[in-house]
């Protein structure tokens, strides 16, 4: 791991997957090139700061795609972008009033990223 770094593991249900799957896939159609996880994730991080979050989203959508589950992910979490990605981690966590696990935030930060039009 580089400095500075954060290495994420993460067991997402399969219907979590397939979420990040078809954002991976959506994000490559628009910009002409093959992007990853971590490449997506760090575009919607890019917008997060200025992305407003109301706890009904954060409910709404962890009903409609629950987050436990058994498929193994790993996502490295660059330097670069980690303040972005700890800062919509907070702002989750006091939205939800409660601590959230990075499980329920990366999906929930790429569902707002394309409901807002980041992607």
């Amino acid at each position: 791991m580089a400095s500075g770094t954060r290495n994420i593991r993460m067991l997402i249900s399969q219907d979590c997957f397939a979420f990040l799957a078809n954002a991976m896939c959506e994000f490559s159609k628009k910009t002409a090139r093959f992007q990853s996880l971590r490449a997506t994730v760090q575009h919607a991080c890019s917008s997060a700061s200025s992305m407003e979050i109301a706890r009904a989203d954060l409910d709404r959508f962890l009903a409609e795609y629950p987050v436990e589950g058994k498929v193994k992910v790993w996502l490295e979490v660059g330097a670069d972008w980690l303040d972005d990605y700890d800062t919509f981690r907070r702002k989750v966590a006091q939205v939800g009033g409660k601590p959230v696990q990075d499980k329920a935030v990366i999906p929930f930060l790429i569902h707002l990223a394309q409901v807002r039009g980041v992607f």
